[in-house]
C-alpha cells in the first residue's frame, strides 16, 4: 500500500471544477469565503460493480450535476445537469451499465407545500435516460389500471427497498400511487419503466423492509396519531407488532438476517443506549447482542451494496464510526484505518469483488480527502478533495466539552476556538442544533470553521432532547420547546461566561431550523445575555408550525413532542413574544424552503419593524430547508460576518 496525502494534488480537483483557491494562505483568514461555501466535490462517490467506472454528484456552477466516467477518465466523463428547480439527492449503479438517481424539487398539492422526487436511470455513456416510476393510468405501463383515478404521479418515487441483485436490471421500489396514505410496492424494470405490483398497500404503512431473499416481509408507518408496524409471520399473516412486548420495550427492526423470522433490532439496554441485537420477530426472543456503543447510541446497521445483507454497525462517537461484524469487511477497514491514524476512514464504495474501493478520509478540519484503493496493484492514491482551497493545518480543531446545568446534569458540547488563539475572553458564538432530535459532533462545519477563520469561536451543546446520548438523554427534550431544552443552552452559555473562555460583551447565539428557534428565545428569554441572534430557517411561529405539519402523514404524531408542557403554544413561539427582544436580529430564509415556509420570516421581520426593533431579513431564492447550492451558502456566510463585526466584532 502507498498513501498519498499530498495537497499537491488537489489542482486536479481546481481543474476540473473551477472551485476555490488560495494562493498561499498563511492563516486561516486568507481563507477566502468561497472556500467555505463551496459544495463538497464527488458526494456520494460510487464505484460500478466491475470497478471500471465511477458516478458522483460534482458541483458546476454552484449546483449539484451527476457525472460519470471510467475511473482512470476525467476527460471522458459524462456530466447530466438538474433541469430546471430539480437537486439530485443520491445514486447508485444498478448494474455495470445503468445508473439510477433520485431528484427532489419543492411542489404543491392539495394547498399544501411538498417535497417531490423522483426516480431514474441512465446509462454510463449518458444516453437512454428513463424516468422509472409512471401513473398507473398510463397505458404505455404494464399492470396498468385505467380510469381508476386522475392521473397524477405519486410525490415520493425514491424509496428503493430492494436493488434485487439477482435481477440487474429491476429495483423493488414503494410507493403511494392511490394517495391513501398506503405505500404499495413494485417490481421496475429500470430500463423502461414497466412494472409489477408485488405488494399491497396496508394501513399505516408507509415504508418497507425486505428479507435477504428480497421478499417484503416487513412494514411501517402512521395511522392518523399513532405510529404503527406489521410483520409477516411464518404463517404469510399480516400481524400488528405494536402490542408485542418488544415494541412496548423501545425495540424496533432495521434488517433481516439469512433467516426471515430473524431481525437486527435496535433498543435500549440495561443503561439505556441503543444498542443492536438479534430477535426471533415471532416471539420476542433475543438471541444475541450484535454490537454495544458503550456510552452512545447505534445509529442503525451498514449493508452491503450489493448484496443488501447487512455487514456492521454504524455510531457516533465524538465522530463516524462504522464496526464491521462481516470479517472480509472489518479487515478492509482495519487496514485503510492502519494508513490514517486519528482520522475518520470510511469505505465510500466497493466493488463488487472488493479489489477496488473508494476510501473517504476526513476530520473536524478535514472536509474530506477521496482514495482510490487498487488492492491488485496494491496502492492507494489521492482521487479527489472535497473542498479545494481549504488547508486542514489553517483551520481549527474541534474539542468536546462537558458543563453542567442548573439542575446539576451534564451536557455535552463541542467548542472550535480561533487557532493559535488561547480560549479565554473570545468573541463567542453559540450555535445551538436544528432538529431538535439530531446531535452536533467533532465533523467538519463550513459554518463553524468559516467563524473560527475570522476570529471568533463558536460553541455547540447538545442539550438535552439531542440524540446520540441514550433515551433518557433524549426523551428529557419531549415537549420542552423553550424550556428545558433552552435552558440547556442558557447554561451553556453561562457556563463559558464563567470559565472565562468568552467574553460576555461579545456573544451571540446563531442556529438553523430548531436552532434558529432556540437562537430567537434565547433573544427573548435571556435578553441580557447575547448582542444579536440570527436564525437560518429557523421555525419562528410554532402555532403555525404545527397546524402546517399536521397535514402531513405522521405529522400528527410528531406534533405532540411540540411545545412546552404546561403553557400554551403562543407563549413560546418567537413570533407571539417578539415584543420582548431587544438585541439586533438577523433572519435568512430560502424561499422554498418547504420544512419552514418562507412567510414565518417575513411575518417575523413585519413584525419586529411594527415594533421597532432592529431586524434584517435575507432572503435565497433556491436552497432548500438545507441551502444545498454554493450561492446560498455564500449568502449564509456574507451576511453572518457582515452582522457578527458589526455587533460583537471579530479579528
Amino acid at each position: 500500500m502507498k498513501p498519498l496525502y499530498s495537497y499537491i494534488l488537489i489542482s486536479v480537483a481546481v481543474l476540473t471544477s473551477g472551485g476555490a483557491n488560495a494562493e498561499d494562505p498563511q492563516s486561516a483568514a486568507d481563507l477566502p469565503l468561497e472556500a467555505f461555501a463551496q459544495l463538497s466535490q464527488m458526494q456520494d462517490a460510487e464505484l460500478s460493480p466491475d470497478g471500471t467506472h465511477i458516478a458522483y454528484l460534482f458541483p458546476f456552477d454552484g449546483r449539484n450535476h451527476i457525472v460519470m466516467q471510467p475511473v482512470s477518465g476525467f476527460d471522458k466523463r459524462k456530466v447530466v445537469p438538474p433541469a430546471g428547480k430539480l437537486n439530485f439527492d443520491w445514486l447508485q449503479w444498478a448494474n455495470n451499465d445503468r445508473l439510477v438517481f433520485a431528484a427532489s424539487f419543492s411542489g404543491e398539492r392539495f394547498n399544501t407545500a411538498t417535497i417531490e422526487t423522483r426516480l431514474a436511470s441512465i446509462k454510463k455513456d449518458g444516453s437512454g435516460l428513463e424516468w422509472i416510476v409512471r401513473s398507473a393510468n398510463s397505458d404505455e405501463v404494464a399492470g396498468s389500471r385505467p380510469g381508476t383515478k386522475p392521473d397524477i404521479p405519486p410525490q415520493i418515487q425514491d424509496d428503493v427497498i430492494s436493488w434485487l441483485p439477482e435481477e440487474p436490471n429491476h429495483i423493488l421500489v414503494a410507493l403511494d400511487e392511490n394517495f391513501d396514505g398506503k405505500d404499495e410496492v413494485r417490481r421496475i424494470d429500470i430500463t423502461s419503466g414497466d412494472y409489477t405490483n408485488i405488494q399491497d398497500g396496508l394501513r399505516g404503512v408507509q415504508n418497507w423492509l425486505v428479507d435477504a431473499s428480497g421478499d417484503v416481509r416487513m412494514g411501517f408507518g402512521y395511522y392518523e396519531s399513532e405510529f404503527t408496524l406489521k410483520f409477516l409471520n411464518s404463517e404469510q399473516q399480516w400481524i400488528s407488532a405494536t402490542s408485542t412486548d418488544w415494541w412496548d420495550s423501545g425495540w424496533h427492526p432495521v434488517a433481516f438476517t439469512d433467516d426471515p423470522l430473524v431481525a437486527f433490532v435496535i433498543g435500549p439496554n440495561v443503561r439505556g443506549r441503543d444498542v443492536v441485537r438479534k430477535m426471533k420477530i415471532e416471539t420476542g426472543e433475543f438471541l444475541e447482542e450484535v454490537f454495544d456503543a458503550g456510552d452512545y447510541d447505534v445509529d442503525g446497521v451498514v449493508l452491503n451494496a450489493y448484496t443488501r445483507k447487512p455487514v456492521g454497525v454504524s455510531y457516533t462517537e465524538h465522530g463516524p464510526h462504522v464496526k464491521y461484524f462481516d470479517s472480509e469487511f472489518d479487515k478492509l477497514q482495519r487496514t485503510a484505518e492502519k494508513a490514517f491514524k486519528g482520522m475518520s476512514v470510511r469505505l465510500l464504495s466497493l466493488s463488487a469483488d472488493k479489489r477496488q474501493i473508494l476510501v473517504r478520509v476526513s476530520s473536524d478540519t478535514d472536509p474530506g480527502v477521496l482514495y482510490f484503493w487498487d488492492r491488485d496493484a496494491k496502492s492507494m492514491d489521492v482521487y479527489n478533495v472535497s473542498m479545494p482551497g481549504l488547508v486542514p493545518e489553517l483551520l481549527t480543531p474541534v474539542r468536546p466539552v462537558t458543563y453542567t446545568a442548573r439542575d446539576g446534569k451534564e451536557i455535552p458540547g463541542y467548542l472550535t476556538t480561533p487557532l493559535a488563539q488561547e480560549a479565554k475572553n473570545l468573541p463567542m458564538v453559540v450555535m445551538p442544533h436544528g432538529g431538535p432530535g439530531s446531535r452536533s459532533d467533532k465533523r467538519f462545519g463550513f459554518i463553524q470553521q468559516f467563524l473560527a477563520s475570522r476570529g471568533y469561536a463558536v460553541f455547540q451543546p447538545n442539550f438535552r432532547g439531542s440524540t446520540g446520548y441514550g433515551g433518557d438523554h433524549f426523551s428529557a427534550g419531549k415537549k420542552q420547546w423553550g424550556g428545558l431544552m433552552q435552558d440547556d443552552v442558557t447554561d451553556g452559555a453561562e457556563w463559558l461566561v464563567k470559565s472565562g473562555i468568552a467574553d460576555p460583551e461579545r456573544m451571540c447565539i446563531i442556529g438553523w431550523s430548531y436552532g434558529g428557534y432556540s437562537a430567537v428565545m434565547g433573544a427573548i428569554k435571556t435578553p441580557d445575555l447575547f448582542k444579536c441572534a440570527a436564525s437560518i430557517n429557523g421555525v419562528l411561529d410554532l402555532p403555525r408550525l404545527v397546524n402546517d405539519d399536521k397535514k402531513y402523514i405522521g405529522g400528527r404524531t410528531w406534533v405532540k413532542d411540540f411545545g412546552l408542557e404546561g403553557e400554551k403554544l403562543k407563549t413560546i413561539s418567537p413570533y407571539h413574544q417578539a415584543e420582548r427582544i431587544k438585541i439586533p436580529m438577523l433572519l435568512i430564509q430560502a424561499e422554498d424552503d418547504v420544512n419552514v415556509h418562507k412567510d414565518q420570516a417575513a411575518r417575523m421581520q413585519k413584525r419586529l419593524l411594527k415594533l421597532k426593533k432592529p431586524v434584517e431579513l435575507i432572503t435565497v431564492g433556491l436552497g432548500g430547508h438545507n441551502m444545498d447550492n454554493t450561492a446560498a451558502r455564500e449568502e449564509i456566510l456574507k451576511n453572518l460576518e457582515l452582522f457578527l463585526n458589526k455587533n460583537i466584532g471579530g479579528l
